[in-house]
């Protein structure tokens, strides 16, 4: 029977940081992972054909899910400065080449980030998210394929980021440390608003100092009342850990240094809700 709520990690926070990843990811019993195309800087990895080859060949000898593809790269080369600038270019032609690559890989979703450079602080930001966004959807949408914006703005600012920008392939990637890290906002209260505009796919992560450094539900972001939320309203998809085991300060708590032992943690810590 298909699970209705299932768990993965983003590819980068695995033990040993995406290297095995689909290994990993079956041995610590995940459902899937979120993969990344990778940095400009080094050739934007994933759109290789050996290397996306490799990833097929590895979903199917492991039994794992891809449920979306991640654009970091543009929290490096931003576009909230317009296209028309060195990074706007490069982030522009990441959004194209996103798309041929989930096209490629059977991939259905691709998440844009808007955080570190490309973080949303002042009207002309918001502006410039539009338009890249839009700029997505289009070339999205004849291949089936949802654009997943994953923001910081509070609830109101996405409605109407997303009424303006007005595609169909367009929902919020919600995450349930973000908006209390970066502008210091009551995450439940976030979920309740934005609720209504989520896609099927989320991350969960938790932290003080710093993202995705605190197992779920030891850092400041009500993690189980958002996990509460998500269950009394009967939430179907993946839930999707972005914690970083293997990074400090989080890995420190590793036992010998087995940082597998921290990821089965977090999904228990979620399972319990849903299973």
């Amino acid at each position: 029977m298909e699970k209705k709520v299932k768990i993965g990690a983003v590819a980068w926070g695995l033990p040993g940081g995406g290297t095995y990843a689909a290994r990993t990811a079956r041995a610590a019993g995940l459902d899937g992972i979120q993969l990344e195309l990778g940095s400009y800087e080094a050739g934007y990895p994933l759109a290789q054909r050996e290397v996306m080859e490799g990833y097929l060949e590895d979903k199917e000898r492991y039994g794992i899910e891809y449920p979306a593809l991640v654009l970091n790269d543009v929290m490096v080369n931003e576009f909230i400065n317009g296209r028309n600038t060195e990074h706007g270019r490069i982030a522009y032609d990441q959004i194209a080449l996103g798309v041929e690559t989930a096209k490629r890989m059977g991939i259905d979703r691709i998440m844009i980030p808007n955080f570190i450079e490309n973080l949303i602080t002042c009207g002309r930001h918001v502006e410039h998210t539009k338009d890249a966004l839009s700029f997505a959807c289009r070339l999205a949408a004849p291949e089936g394929i949802l654009i997943l914006t994953e923001n910081a703005l509070g609830w109101k600012e996405q409605e109407e980021l997303l009424r303006d920008i007005g595609a169909d392939n367009l929902k919020v990637h919600y995450d349930t440390q973000n908006f209390k890290f970066n502008f210091d906002m009551d995450q439940c209260e976030q979920l309740e608003h934005l609720y209504p505009l989520m896609d099927s796919v989320l991350h969960t992560k938790d932290g003080e100092a710093g993202p995705g450094d605190r197992l779920l539900g030891r850092g400041n972001t009500d993690f189980e009342g958002q996990m509460r939320f998500l269950k009394e309203h009967g939430f179907e998809g993946w839930i999707v850990i972005e914690n970083y085991y293997n990074l400090l300060p989080l890995r420190e708590l590793a036992p010998e240094g087995r940082q597998m032992e921290l990821l089965r943690r977090d999904m228990e810590s979620i399972s319990r809700w849903f299973v």
